[in-house]
């Protein structure tokens, strides 16, 4: 069907849209559970919030977030007896660009359930002990690392729709898409930002915060929150594993490190479906392709100073000339279990000074945790879904 709608006329009807979802989603008391568009019209399927853990169990394919097909999205809403409503839209939707900005309303009120939800944490360091105008300033600091580095992102066409919550010492982050590419996009703006750091370090320690950061890929619940009454877009939070992971990587990590959590990943673009078999994603691998996007950000701006390349890598030791492995490490936690963990080296270049160097080596973790050599060509080459 032609787009035969101006911007304006789009803008328009997806404002309508989302002001319609507002009143359906009533404060929070309701989510959609799955969505369609069928000709004209984008056919919501709602339900309560206390219905949420029944259709977790009983209608494990719908908490996606992903549009449905629209009689599977009929019969699923009459299976599990969901309200329907219908909304008018107009045919702008049919431009991909449009459909991508009437997905992204839709999931704002909606409760999405992904296996692989990849999320970052920013901690700075010492935190407790500065006074309270000093961790205003620094909080401040790093939220400008933070949203330069998604501005850069931004302006490369980067595949992500950032996701922010404050923590004590800093700030937990995500990205609202789903997919390979949004995951490393995701880890592309954590480098970027701890770059932008390392060079304001680098021209004034007194001005930006020593920090540490994690970064992991797991199971994670995406959801609005009310906020006096107003739209979900005003704030939302993920919970589940990735959260917990994240967390525990964060506090295991020392001043100045970058650690990542060991895990396995589809590479596919958004939601992987059941049973499909996809090339499988392990840590180093998707440091390897995160480093290749890396590379889209040679010779950008980063405040006041220029880049010329950023490179990243998995630390390890020398096993050869020019030649070193890759060390997992295993934290010990204090419940008893433990985590697996790789030390990620980030190298700043700068065609003008002298690299910068953000993370810390492999020697200087000789007694952090036990170690073992990883090899990617050990684990799985191939990743399929159970249902």
């Amino acid at each position: 069907m032609p787009d035969e709608t101006s911007p304006g006329d789009a803008r328009q009807a997806l404002r309508a849209i989302d002001k319609r979802l507002a009143e359906l989603w009533h404060m929070g008391s309701w989510f959609v559970a799955g969505w369609s568009i069928e000709a004209t019209d984008l056919i919501v399927a709602l339900a309560p919030i206390g219905m949420l853990p029944d259709l977790a169990e009983t209608e494990i394919g719908l908490l996606r977030g992903d549009s449905l097909d629209g009689r599977a999205l009929v019969a699923v809403a009459k299976r599990a007896d969901l309200r329907i409503e219908a909304i008018p839209a107009g045919a702008w939707w049919a431009a991909p660009a449009m459909r991508a900005a009437l997905a992204q309303s839709v999931q704002r009120y909606a409760i999405r359930r992904s296996p692989f939800h990849a999320t970052a944490r920013i901690e700075i360091d010492n935190f407790p002990t500065l006074k309270t105008v000093e961790q205003v300033a620094q909080l401040a600091t790093l939220s400008y690392s933070l949203n330069l580095a998604a501005e850069r992102l931004l302006a490369a066409n980067s595949d992500i729709d950032l996701g922010r919550s404050p923590t004590v010492a800093g700030y937990r982050l995500w990205n609202r898409r789903q997919g390979w590419k949004a995951d490393a996009d995701l880890f592309c703006l954590l480098a970027l930002a701890l770059a932008e750091n390392g060079l304001a370090r680098a021209r004034d320690p007194r001005t930006a915060p020593i920090v540490k950061a994690a970064f992991a890929v797991g199971p994670g619940w995406e959801f609005s929150l009310p906020r006096g009454g107003g739209s979900p877009m005003i704030h939302n939070d993920v919970l589940g594993e990735v959260r917990s992971t994240v967390s525990t990587l964060v506090n295991c990590a020392l001043p100045g490190q970058i650690l990542t959590g060991s895990f396995n990943r589809p590479m596919v673009d958004g939601a992987p479906r059941p049973g499909v078999p996809y090339k499988n994603l392990d840590a180093p691998r998707f440091m390897g392709l995160a480093q290749r996007r890396l590379g889209d950000f040679d010779n950008v701006l980063l405040g006041p100073e220029k880049i010329a390349g950023l490179k990243l890598y998995l630390t390890g030791d020398k096993i050869g000339p020019g030649t070193f492995d890759i060390k997992a490490f295993r934290y010990k936690l204090a419940d008893g279990g433990d985590i697996e963990a790789f030390n990620v080296k980030l190298n700043i270049f700068r065609p003008a000074n002298p690299p910068l160097f953000f993370g810390l080596q492999h020697k200087d973790l000789a007694n952090a945790a036990p170690t073992r050599a990883y090899y990617s060509e050990d684990s799985a080459r191939e990743f399929v879904l159970k249902d």
